[in-house]
């Protein structure tokens, strides 16, 4: 460490004796030396670090090549209707590192080339866009387009000295326009007021999104509701419909049982029927009948027997006659 500290001393007392020996100077880093003799621009160029010029003969310059901000302080812009503000402007800006570009840029506008490019060409742009505008337009209204403004201004200024593809601009930035105390004071109060407005119009956008919100949660239960109430409905006629089918099906099932066993008695029926009719199709059926139907009324006769004991049932008089014959032999 302490031999690191002894040779830090040893540079910069050696940098600080070098700086003193007429002739030797030193370029910073991020810039291009450049030589002027008898106030005539030389040719030759030198990169960073220390260089030998002659002395008292030769003037050397620093010229930056990288991205340098130049500031501008209380530019006027002045209104239409004469109210004053001031702006903090800032261009950043590069030098290209060609020797064309440094020599064209330098031949043309010096050393100091960002004070007729840049400089004096702002305040001239600032009053032209000013000038249209009330200051409360530029304060409030206006102040954001001013920089893009300003920025295709200067590239148009650039372009129109041929510098295009030497000087490049990259970004302008301005700080908020400044006021007069009375003026700032006039200002801060519409702006309070304007504040105020625009919290209670958010406030009243607030409650109108809130109760949009109450009014479509409201509907919402509605339509959910009535949905519920439908889903009910449907179970309800669905719960019927399945016990009506249930109850049809028992239905069916009871007549089609009353039927068949209505059918199963009429065939019982008309069985009785044809084995009636053809029972009393038949001679011997009908004389078997007769005897069982007068059997239990028969009675046992000696003699001879009236020709009137009987009406004339046909073959059952005979059959009688017959019967009453044989009663008599016995």
């Amino acid at each position: 460490m302490l031999k690191q500290l002894i040779l830090l001393s040893i540079f910069s007392r050696t940098s600080a004796i070098l700086n003193w020996i007429p002739g030797i100077h030193k370029c910073e880093q991020g810039h291009v030396c450049v030589y002027y003799k008898g106030g005539k621009l030389l040719d030759n160029h030198n990169s960073p670090g220390y260089h030998i010029k002659m002395p008292f003969i030769t003037d050397h310059h620093n010229v930056q090549i990288t991205w340098q901000t130049d500031k501008l302080e209380n530019v006027i812009c002045g209104s239409d209707r004469g109210g004053t503000a001031y702006l903090d402007i800032e261009v950043v800006n590069k030098l290209k590192n060609t020797f064309e570009c440094i020599n064209d840029t330098l031949s043309e506008h010096t050393i100091n080339y960002d004070k007729p490019l840049i400089y004096d060409y702002i305040p001239s742009e600032v009053a032209q866009f000013c000038k249209n505008y009330t200051l409360n337009d530029i304060v409030i209204r206006e102040f954001d387009k001013l920089d893009e403004v300003l920025l295709k201004k200067l590239i148009e200024n650039v372009e129109s000295y041929g510098l295009k593809n030497c000087l490049s601009i990259k970004n302008v930035r301005i700080s908020k326009p400044k006021l007069k105390h009375d003026m700032q004071l006039k200002f801060e109060s519409i702006e309070n007021e304007q504040k105020a407005k625009e919290l209670a119009l958010q406030q009243k956008e607030t409650e109108k999104v809130r109760l949009e919100i109450i009014t479509q949660r409201e509907i919402m239960e509605r339509e959910r509701a009535q949905k519920t109430a439908e889903i009910e409905e449907q179970t309800k006629k669905a719960i019927a419909k399945s016990q009506f089918e249930i109850q049809e099906i028992k239905d069916n099932m009871e007549f089609e049982k009353v039927k068949k066993e209505a059918e199963g008695e009429k065939y019982r029926l008309e069985k009785i029927a044809e084995g009636n009719e053809m029972l009393l199709s038949n001679p011997n059926y009908i004389r078997l009948e007769s005897y069982k139907s007068v059997a239990p009324n028969a009675k046992l006769i000696f003699g001879n027997v009236p020709q009137n004991a009987f009406m004339n049932f046909g073959s059952l008089s005979e059959d009688t006659k017959m019967y009453n014959t044989q009663t008599q032999t016995m």
